[in-house]
């Protein structure tokens, strides 16, 4: 169904405040309460806003959605994000990669690099360096695969990967706030935080759309990240890496430093 451009514009909003009163908007937009709920209302039989007593406010993801379908969202940036990052990691070095879409692009990255240890629990990720024609060592954990992303999960998968210590933990979440990194799924942040403190450097992937958003589970705080790689990050979250790197990548906006 397509949106007028009132309903857009409500959207905008709620994307900036997060939530507002029907007043507010009745206001804001110089009509009547009626027609602002009228505009609500097909909104939110989109499933895109949740209305409650008097407002109405964006409606919060319950889960990550697809994993084919993340693929393709912030692709460009998510390249670039990769790219960047493929810079940044050194000659011969042991990576661990999460199982993230964004750890998919820096595998296709990698492909075009020296050899290398990576060790991952995604199937998704080792199957693009396997098929590479580049020698690189990719080593995986046992446990039960999760087909909807082909993840390898289970406290045996997180054991296993604790004996080692890579040059390299690169992870990514589904959201960052001035309060740290979130995530959905509880064996992902169970995994992360257990990776945090067994490589030299931890890299964390995200695009500039992750910071709108909302995660279910906390994972860690930014003083827990050595290097953010980005197209774009609030500066509220940059003055909180206070001792790490940020890496912008080259869809970053012109004029802006590492």
């Amino acid at each position: 169904m397509s949106r007028s451009v009132r309903q857009q514009q409500i959207l905008n909003l709620l994307e900036t405040r997060g939530r507002a009163a029907i007043s507010f908007l009745a206001e804001e937009f110089e009509v009547s309460d009626e027609t602002i709920r009228r505009d609500l209302k097909v909104l939110s039989g989109e499933g895109i806003v949740e209305k409650f007593h008097g407002g109405v406010r964006l409606s919060m993801p319950r889960a990550e959605p697809p994993f084919e379908r993340r693929l393709t969202e912030a692709s460009a940036a998510k390249a670039a994000i990769a790219a960047r990052a493929a810079k940044h990691i050194r000659e011969g070095a042991t990576l661990l990669l999460d199982n993230s879409t964004t750890a998919c692009f820096l595998a296709r990255e990698l492909t075009r690099r020296e050899p290398m240890t990576i060790l991952t629990i995604s199937l998704e990720v080792a199957q693009i360096l396997a098929t590479s024609g580049k020698q690189h060592r990719v080593i995986i954990p046992g446990g039960e695969l999760r087909s909807a992303d082909k993840t390898i999960i289970g406290a045996g998968a997180i054991s296993f990967l604790s004996e080692f210590t890579p040059s390299y933990f690169v992870m990514s979440v589904v959201a960052g706030s001035v309060n740290g990194c979130q995530d959905f799924d509880l064996f992902e942040v169970e995994f992360k935080r257990a990776m945090l403190s067994r490589a030299d450097e931890t890299i964390l992937l995200m695009d500039s759309s992750k910071f709108s958003k909302s995660g279910l589970v906390q994972v860690c705080s930014w003083s827990d990240i050595d290097v953010l790689v980005t197209d774009h990050a609030p500066q509220e979250v940059l003055d909180q890496i206070e001792y790490g790197h940020v890496l912008l990548s080259e869809t970053a906006p012109s004029g802006e430093a590492e």
